[in-house]
């Protein structure tokens, strides 16, 4: 695969081309994927903002509102999406984002054999780890998958039927986790956000459930959880698309009543420091780096309340909002950015007497060859370093553009890349890769040294 960087702008002339194979919209129904088991307690170590006891109570409503859906949100009917303009047929952004009601939407297109490709990633991640390690793989799909309109389904392929494809392709020993049907069942919540192209926590929330139905273990409650908000947040659709006409986002957060201990660890898993597992005082367009602080290389947090397990999390920026469950799940958590940590998995898994492992994807970032070619240099003893330059190697965590940073690969005009001819393309569109996404990359940096580690 190449290996370039480019900024992306699909609209305007000095636009670059990048490669995603992925994506889907319309309303559409998956068989895989979760249920709910009841629950205990879990664990963070942050407490919440201002008007605690308000805020907790409010949390604690607002949850008891979803879990009360949650024994038949499988079964039920899926939410029906009210369209508020039906005469409107929105509009093409700068970026490839179309804007339909003042919200964000990505519309990227790919099929089987980027969903093939994928799972054969990740079938070879199980066989390089062996035997004795337990992979789960959760794919999430993405905003425009779940509840844009049923008038602009044509406007890009189906995600369950891409992401049903990846699950049934997976080898044998892969315990394929779907969250699309958990999520779609609950569409109607705020799962994603308008400006911005990552979900909510509580968009994370029931992928974690997915999850942990598929693992057998008892997930947290939200309503044992308190919450906080951030207000005024307007993300990365707002920034590429140059739009100040899309709907501000809130941040919410979850966290319980005790702490969880977390460190981080540079990319080769060395120099341990203190490290706050939610950055309460992120605000603005760097507001979802309330979530770890950013994309960390590897984080490792320990849970005196947890069920007695450890676990390792490999994951992309939509784990962000994902891994404190996890951490509030399990004694022990190492929450690995496999775009930036430069170790061998196996030995790193054994090192530290770990044996279940989660790689945890959203559909787009399933579909980037650059993110299949880390998955596949974790576990192979090597690094490829899609943030370097062509002439230096080395992780690149701060910028690498000005604009953006994202790391892209070039694909010709008919939609395929230079050195592969296997992807699928429903035109020729230019779309998007936000798969490597630190905050920094365009705002403030939220993972620096002098972060704040005690947000209470």
């Amino acid at each position: 695969m190449l290996n370039k960087k480019a900024l992306i702008c699909s609209v305007i002339a000095a636009s670059m081309l990048c490669t995603v194979v992925f994506a889907g919209c319309g309303e559409n129904k998956e068989e895989s994927s979760s249920a709910d088991t009841q629950s205990s307690a879990a664990a963070s170590d942050n407490e919440g903002g201002s008007d605690e006891s308000k805020a907790s109570q409010t949390s604690q409503q607002e949850a008891s509102k979803e879990e009360s859906k949650d024994e038949d949100d499988e079964t039920g009917p899926i939410p029906e999406i009210v369209d508020p303009t039906p005469e409107s047929s929105g509009e093409m952004a700068d970026g490839g984002i179309f804007v339909y009601n003042n919200v964000a939407y990505e519309l990227f297109y790919g099929g089987e054999s980027a969903a093939k490709d994928y799972a054969e990633t990740i079938s070879f991640v199980k066989k390089q780890l062996g035997d004795k390690f337990t992979l789960y793989n959760v794919v999430v799909p993405t905003h425009v998958g779940v509840d844009l309109p049923d008038k602009f389904k044509d406007l890009c392929n189906p995600q369950d039927t891409y992401l049903d494809t990846i699950v049934k392709s997976y080898s044998s020993d892969v315990k394929g986790v779907n969250a699309f049907n958990k999520i779609v069942h609950h569409r109607d919540e705020y799962l994603y956000f308008n400006s911005d192209h990552h979900w909510t926590a509580l968009g994370a929330y029931y992928a974690y459930r997915a999850f942990a139905k598929a693992a057998g273990v008892t997930p947290v409650e939200l309503s044992s959880l308190k919450s906080d908000k951030i207000e005024g947040y307007t993300g990365s659709f707002a920034y590429f698309s140059g739009r100040d006409d899309l709907k501000e986002d809130t941040v919410t957060y979850y966290y319980p009543s005790y702490n969880v201990d977390c460190e981080k660890y540079d990319e080769n898993g060395e120099n341990p420091q203190e490290h706050a597992l939610l950055h309460t005082y992120a605000e603005g367009s760097n507001a979802y780096g309330v979530f770890l602080g950013g994309d960390e290389p590897i984080l490792v947090t320990k849970n005196p309340q947890g069920n007695g397990k450890k676990i390792a999390v490999l994951k992309e920026s939509y784990g962000n909002a994902f891994s404190p469950f996890i951490a509030y799940t399990y004694s022990e958590a190492h929450l690995i950015d496999f775009r930036y940590a430069h170790i061998d998995l196996k030995s790193y898994l054994e090192k530290n007497g770990i044996t279940d492992v989660i790689i945890i994807n959203n559909s787009m970032a399933s579909a980037t060859p650059d993110r299949l070619d880390e998955l596949r240099a974790i576990v192979g003893g090597g690094y490829v370093d899609t943030n370097a330059s062509e002439e230096e190697s080395g992780t690149d965590e701060t910028a690498d553009t000005e604009e953006g940073g994202d790391d892209i690969t070039f694909i010709d005009e008919t939609g395929n890349t230079d050195d592969t001819d296997d992807t699928d393309y429903t035109d020729d569109t230019d779309y998007n890769d936000y798969t490597d996404d630190n905050t920094d990359d365009y705002t403030d940096d939220y993972t620096n040294d002098d972060d704040y580690t005690d947000d209470e």
